[in-house]
């Protein structure tokens, strides 16, 4: 099943910085189906930001820089940053590059949290407008629905 407007709108409420509609929007994917692809979404747009960020030239970053990005995340937000464990985080980011695998012991719930904490460091730091947020969303949406095709 394609991703659907709501999903699409559920994150863009949460990268845009508006809490209390992404929170209310998420409450609305109440199926499986629903939950289901709005990971794939998540991840998708995760994937998206993280090219965007450390990958220059067709060369991905070396592990100091995503270590210096993550470190730096984690002092500039004091409360994601307990939720955010630093190893796990690293290997999501390098796995998404491809250069590196997530821990077996990684559950899919810390999983799907450490994508949501870092996709949202990645987009705030990328500061994009809200004309440029939604051509992210679209690529996203696009990558998201190629994955469950």
């Amino acid at each position: 099943m394609p991703i659907t407007d709501e999903q699409v709108a559920t994150l863009h409420a949460q990268l845009a910085g508006r809490i209390d509609e992404h929170e209310r929007l998420l409450d609305q994917l109440t199926t499986e189906e629903a939950q289901s692809g709005y990971i794939t979404l998540v991840t998708a747009a995760f994937f998206e930001a993280v090219d965007r960020k450390f990958i220059i030239n067709d060369t991905a970053a070396d592990e100091a820089e995503i270590i210096e990005f993550i470190a730096y995340q984690r002092s500039a937000h004091p409360i994601a940053a307990e939720q955010l464990d630093p190893s796990v985080a690293e290997d999501v980011i390098l796995h998404a590059l491809g250069k590196g695998s997530i821990g077996e012991d990684v559950d899919a719930e810390t999983l799907l949290g450490t994508k949501i904490l870092l996709l949202a460091a990645l987009i705030g730091e990328a500061d994009l407008g809200e004309a440029e947020l939604e051509k992210f969303l679209v690529k996203a949406r696009s990558e998201a629905d190629a994955h469950m095709g």
